[in-house]
C-alpha cells in the first residue's frame, strides 16, 4: 500500500494516493533487449528471445490474477509495448514513462561512453541524480515528467506500468517516499513484478 509521497511532493505533485483507498499497482521493466544483451544504454531494440519468453510468463500470471489487471500501461518504445503483448487488459501507450534520454549517448554501452565521452563519464558519476546526458535528460527530468501519471494513479487499481530501469527507479522513490539520493542506485532487476 502507497502512504505517503516524495519529499519533494509540494514542489512537484500535488496529489495523495491513498484517500482511504487500497489500491495495487504492478510495476515492470521489459523483458530483456536486444540492447540489454550487448550492455547498450538506450535505444529502441527488440525483445530478445529470453525477454520474449518472459513477455509469455508476465501474460499467463496476470491473466491469472484473483482481481484482474484491467489497464497495462507501456512507454512509446517496442520493447514494452512487446513485454505487453499476451497480456488480456487495455493497453495505453504513455511517452511519461519512455526511458531516460541519453540524447548523444544513446544506443552506446558505458564502455564506450568513457572511451568518447570521459569527461562526460566522469561528471555521471560525480552526481547521477542531476547529470544531465548531453541533449538528454536527468534522473530530475524524468522525476519532473512523470507528473502526470502520478496525478492518473489516483484513480487507477490493479494496473500495470511496463517501462524501464531509470523510470521505474524514479517511480518507486516517489511512490515509496524513498530518499532522492537513493535513486539512481535502486536495483530494478529485468524479469521482476513490483506490488505495490
Amino acid at each position: 500500500m502507497i502512504e505517503v509521497m516524495a519529499p519533494c511532493a509540494s514542489e512537484i505533485l500535488d496529489l495523495s494516493l491513498t484517500r482511504g483507498k487500497t489500491r495495487t499497482i504492478y510495476l515492470s521493466r521489459h523483458g530483456e533487449s536486444l540492447n540489454n544483451l550487448y550492455g547498450k544504454i538506450g535505444g529502441n531494440a527488440e525483445l530478445s528471445p529470453r525477454g520474449q519468453q518472459y513477455a509469455q510468463a508476465l501474460g499467463h500470471f496476470m491473466n491469472s490474477l484473483g482481481d484482474p489487471c484491467y489497464k497495462v500501461v507501456t512507454s512509446t518504445l517496442q520493447r514494452t509495448q512487446q513485454t505487453a503483448k499476451f497480456i488480456s487488459a487495455q493497453k495505453d501507450i504513455r511517452p511519461e514513462i519512455d526511458e531516460i534520454n541519453a540524447g548523444a549517448h544513446d544506443n552506446l554501452t558505458y564502455e564506450e561512453i568513457a572511451d568518447r565521452y570521459p569527461v562526460e563519464f566522469a561528471n555521471r558519476d560525480k552526481d547521477k541524480l542531476n547529470y544531465r546526458y548531453p541533449e538528454g535528460e536527468s534522473y530530475m527530468d524524468v522525476v519532473n515528467r512523470l507528473k502526470p501519471v502520478l496525478e492518473d494513479l489516483e484513480t487507477e487499481n490493479n494496473l500495470l506500468i511496463i517501462s524501464h530501469q531509470a523510470t521505474i527507479r524514479c517511480l518507486l522513490t516517489l511512490l515509496l517516499n524513498l530518499p532522492l539520493a537513493e535513486l539512481p542506485y535502486l536495483k530494478i532487476p529485468l524479469h521482476t513484478v513490483i506490488q505495490l
